[in-house]
């Protein structure tokens, strides 16, 4: 008779230690087993009699997807023989020891294993008799990538960037202006029970075939595309309107396992996210995939509808900047920041050079092979202007360097290309420096600008442009328009320095007349507030002058905007951006430049009551003023940390009201040096944060 397989144990937990996976939470129960290709795993088998090794066949049987065959690697079947040694490229399998009726076996997963949820059966014979015993494994077995392999395509030899791009859950996403960069922690909680499953969810909805799973390239791009909702009813869906009522305000996330957690629940897309909510549940993915993977963050980021390599910008026969061409012919914009991700992996698809950072996207701008989803492209062949090699490399090019082109209508209609400001956009990049700690303001902030582009106007920067504009055509045009006119007027809007919610600021403009003529000049100063991506909700101030410049002249002018003119007309990120427009009569120059800025909101305030300690129980209060004269209504505090996923609604908060305050009773499960991010959210108040990190005793 041929052997009958009594019980089979995985050692999932004796095993993920060797896989660099034993913080995942979904090994707790033992109903899961997690391993990385390139390396062996252990199992026992025990079977109803001792194994006879001259008469006894034992064969595993691995399957994944819902039509496993052994030509595409979605199935491999292995007799498991006595041998010294597993083959590393392949799948092998051998005995390891034998115990009375009991064995233990080492499989090896070769490095190219689609990365899945397999199964595995045991099959078991006996020479010279008919039929064979099947004992299916109920343990699932997530096989995930392995960047400790040297064999696998998204191998990284560095510790401290694997603990950094693989193995660390906490970080930041960037956000606010590049002349005042804001890091806002972000928990990416890869290890969390919730989060692999539901990968494996997303993945199933999204085209990719599951013998493609083991290419991380492809991965990389199905997972640019199952983020956002369009096309495959992905993880979360994007809004930019700011009516949130119906979902959760982007501004209200903190943390990537609530989202993954309503997702599974729910089976439906999250609402709702912007582009740093997609670029923070990017990492979680990845990270939990195990492809090193962080968050990058590109200020005054370039879309370009058109694919022209430039942002072209509309200035109308009465002086005003619109927002895009009056004929819808192109709607270009410039965002305040984008934050999209950076993804670790060789690209045997390309020619030798372009392996490395690799970037990807899951905000939902324009269709990539009919689908919305950008990547990967090669890092290094953004930085040479070399957008025809990997994926969507000229939309990122355009994002970091493209030039700004000003068109202006005549009298009679006509439009024509007035000026160009070269490299306009991409003015800093930044991500998360190495480090399991998260520092305050911008002490961990890395600047990698010079890995995306070179120094502006070097030999290398201007060889790149050349490169680029040489392969997209309607670029050719453009660049080959000349801009025609004297310039001798020079003008410079001042910075607005930090303002508080509440105080009034000043737009302000100097002109001087280099010329040995006099200059009569039209100006027009505006402010309005913007969402992050430069798209206008609200004017706030407009002032127009005629001046006339003796030679060699220098004039200031400047308009005051107050409170009453903006408190209740701004976006949830509180950006404002100011424009000069300058017409100079008989010259035809013209002169248009913005400034933006974030205005200041209140702090979040957070005290303990208590030294914090394991299994004790400790209250901690957070509280702030409202600088609003209105009431804020839908109010919500939001705390995410290790062991802490938490939304509370909360009452409505009067206008001005001092020391708002709410008390949360907590206890911590860990020691160690822990970090809680709270956030406090309202209709007309948003994103009051703070992040304290304090050490719990054991």
């Amino acid at each position: 008779m041929a052997l009958t397989v009594v019980s089979t144990h995985l050692y999932p937990l004796e095993n993920a230690v060797e896989h660099h996976a034993d913080r995942f939470e979904l090994l707790q129960d033992g109903s899961t087993a997690i391993f990385r290709r390139g390396q062996p795993f252990y199992f026992g088998i025990k079977f109803n009699r001792q194994f006879d090794k001259t008469k006894d066949i034992v064969r595993i049987v691995l399957v994944t997807g819902p039509t496993p065959t052994p030509a595409k690697g979605t199935s491999a079947a292995l007799i498991i023989k006595e041998k010294e040694d597993l083959i590393a490229d392949r799948w092998d399998a051998r005995f390891s020891s034998f115990t009375g009726s009991t064995v233990t076996v080492q499989v090896q997963i070769p490095p190219y294993a689609p990365v899945s949820v397999w199964k595995m059966i045991v099959h078991t014979a006996r020479k010279g008799v008919a039929g064979v015993n099947q004992h299916q494994i109920d343990t699932a077995v997530y096989v995930l990538f392995n960047p400790w392999s040297p064999n696998d395509g998204v191998y990284l030899n560095d510790d401290e960037q694997l603990d950094e791009y693989v193995l660390n859950d906490n970080g930041k996403v960037w956000q606010g202006t590049y002349k005042e960069p804001k890091g806002y922690q972000w928990f990416f909680g890869q290890f969390e029970s919730v989060v692999l499953p539901s990968v494996m969810m997303l993945l199933d909805r999204s085209s990719i075939p599951h013998q493609d799973r083991a290419d991380p390239v492809k991965m990389a791009r199905s997972i640019s595309a199952i983020t956002n909702n369009v096309d495959d009813n992905g993880l979360v869906e994007g809004k930019w309107d700011g009516s949130f009522e119906d979902g959760t305000s982007p501004f209200a996330w903190i943390g990537s396992t609530p989202i993954f957690e309503e997702f599974y629940n729910t089976q439906l897309p999250v609402k709702y996210g912007q582009c740093w909510v997609f670029s923070g549940v990017i990492v979680t993915i990845c990270r939990a995939l195990g492809i090193p993977c962080r968050s990058v963050t590109n200020y005054m980021s370039a879309h370009d509808t058109n694919a022209s390599l430039t942002i072209d910008t509309y200035i109308d026969v009465n002086g005003e900047k619109l927002n895009n061409h009056p004929g819808s012919y192109t709607n270009d914009s410039c965002w305040n920041f984008h934050v999209w991700n950076d993804v670790w992996m060789t690209r045997p698809d390309l020619p030798n050079g372009y392996g490395g950072w690799q970037s990807i996207d899951g905000t939902p701008q324009e269709t990539s092979d009919s689908m919305y989803r950008c990547g990967p492209a090669p890092v290094e062949a953004v930085r040479k202007g070399e957008v025809n090699i990997g994926f969507d490399t000229t939309f990122v090019y355009t994002e970091v360097r493209a030039d700004m082109c000003v068109f202006k209508e005549s009298e009679d209609g006509f439009w024509s290309r007035v000026k160009t400001i070269p490299n306009y956009v991409g003015k800093l990049i930044v991500t998360k420096k190495i480090g399991q700690e998260v520092l305050p303001e911008i002490e961990d902030m890395e600047d990698i600008t010079e890995l995306y582009k070179n120094p502006f106007d070097s030999p290398e920067d201007k060889m790149a442009v050349k490169k680029a504009i040489k392969v997209v055509p309607i670029a050719q045009e453009i660049y080959d328009m000349e801009d025609s006119q004297i310039e001798d007027v020079e003008f410079k809007i001042f910075d607005i320095e930090q303002i508080m919610l509440g105080e009034s600021f000043k737009i302000a403009v100097s002109m001087h007349n280099t010329s040995s003529e006099p200059r009569s000049i039209s100006i027009v100063l505006s402010a309005s507030s913007i969402l992050y991506t430069g798209t206008t909700i609200n004017k706030l101030k407009r002032s127009e002058a005629n001046i006339v410049l003796k030679p060699n002249q220098r004039e200031n002018i400047h308009t005051f905007v107050k409170p009453s003119e903006y408190m209740d007309k701004m976006s949830s990120h509180s950006l404002i951006r100011i424009t000069g427009v300058a017409n100079v009569q008989g010259t035809e120059q013209l002169w248009s430049q913005d400034d933006d800025f974030v205005v200041q909101k209140p702090q979040l305030d957070v005290e303990l009551d208590s030294q914090l300690q394991v299994n004790k129980q400790c209250e901690a209060t957070f509280s702030f003023t409202n600088p609003l004269t209105v009431i804020l209504t839908d109010c919500t505090f939001s705390m995410e940390g290790p062991g802490i996923h938490k939304v509370v609604k909360f009452r409505d908060v009067m206008p001005n009201e001092k020391h708002v305050t709410h008390k949360e009773v907590f206890t911590p499960e860990h020691d160690g040096q822990r970090t809680v991010t709270v956030s406090f959210n309202s209709k007309q108040l948003t994103d009051i944060k703070n992040t304290i990190t304090a050490t719990v005793l054991p």
